[in-house]
């Protein structure tokens, strides 16, 4: 487990990854290079974003995010939101000038069977 996230392998080059009450999205580059490692040792191509947990986006964790989906496109891991609770994706869309880089899903298994959407 990497301070402040929870991650899982799924299968078939899907991880989960679970952020806890320790990530600081205020300091991505804490967490590249062992993220990267992870990533590229379990062979994953997707990595699946869980905030079931998170009950606030703001501009902190939106760059987080971004930086997050960045990272995942250098790696070429494709980053997938999955279980945004509807108040915090109604918020997110009301302060986003442009749409998201990353894909979303209502819930992994969703997203395991390649039903995402593409915010427009």
């Amino acid at each position: 487990m990497l301070r402040g996230m929870h991650l899982t392998a799924i299968g078939d080059g899907n991880m989960l990854l679970e952020p806890t009450d320790g990530l600081d999205p205020s300091s991505p580059d804490e967490y590249i290079a062992e993220l990267t490692e992870v990533l590229q040792s379990e062979g994953a191509h997707t990595l699946m974003y869980d905030l079931k947990q998170v009950p606030l986006i703001d501009q902190v964790y939106y760059t987080w995010l971004v930086y997050l989906n960045n990272l995942c496109r250098l790696t070429n891991v494709e980053l997938i939101i999955v279980n945004i609770r509807t108040t915090v994706a109604f918020s997110l869309a009301m302060s986003l000038k442009q749409p998201p880089p990353f894909k979303c899903s209502l819930d992994v298994d969703r997203a395991r069977q390649g039903i995402t959407i593409t915010l427009k």
